[in-house]
């Protein structure tokens, strides 16, 4: 019977637990999926705005001084929901741009 309340109390506090929200501070890129992530990066260090400005026009956006709250959170990379103007998107973002 305690084992049950047990396992009962823990999925609640789960369960309830609020979802991690901040705000980005630095100058961070989210994409709509881990490769565009991937190429943005390789962009960002060869220095190829060419590149990088293709991908902000086709689903990487500049997430710096957005509000988000983490979907998932990974070593690497994690998937947050970004607010702006009233609605939110799901975006891959590098995992280091959510320490507040």
């Amino acid at each position: 019977m305690i084992s049950r309340f047990l396992s009962a109390a823990m999925i609640l506090a789960v369960t309830a637990w609020p979802a991690t929200a901040g705000t980005v501070h630095g100058a961070y890129v989210g994409c709509l999926n881990s490769d565009m992530l991937d190429e943005f990066t390789t962009a960002a260090v060869n220095k190829d705005a060419r590149q990088m400005a293709a991908l902000f026009n086709h689903g990487c956006y500049s997430i710096e001084g957005r509000e988000y709250s983490v979907v998932d959170r990974g070593f690497i990379t994690s998937t947050i929901r970004v607010y702006a103007g009233g609605g939110s998107i799901k975006l891959i973002a590098p995992s280091e741009a959510l320490k507040d």
